[in-house]
């Protein structure tokens, strides 16, 4: 059996948008790397999203919510990290 220590990360919010969905989430990434370094690890084809709502590009509606999403990041054409706009923009 071999042990793996449990590594404390961050939780992120982010906004991923697809060729047809827009997905709000969050992800894990370790402390003091940046979303940039998540995605650019080769050796994982996906990016795991807790909280995830899915929604349609065309109709902007609530397509489906998991608390556990699984992407492959070849999907990915555009992520960011979620922020609230300031009142009155």
């Amino acid at each position: 059996m071999v042990y793996k220590a449990h590594l404390k990360k961050d939780r992120l919010e982010v906004i991923i948008r697809t060729n047809s969905e827009k997905i709000e989430g969050e992800i894990q990434i370790l402390p003091g790397t940046r979303l940039l370094d998540a995605l650019n690890r080769e050796e994982e084809l996906y990016i795991a999203l807790g909280e995830a709502k899915v929604y349609s590009i065309a109709t902007e509606k609530l397509l489906f919510q998991s608390n556990f999403l699984a992407l492959n990041k070849d999907q990915i054409v555009m992520i960011a990290e979620s922020y609230t706009l300031p009142s009155g923009v």
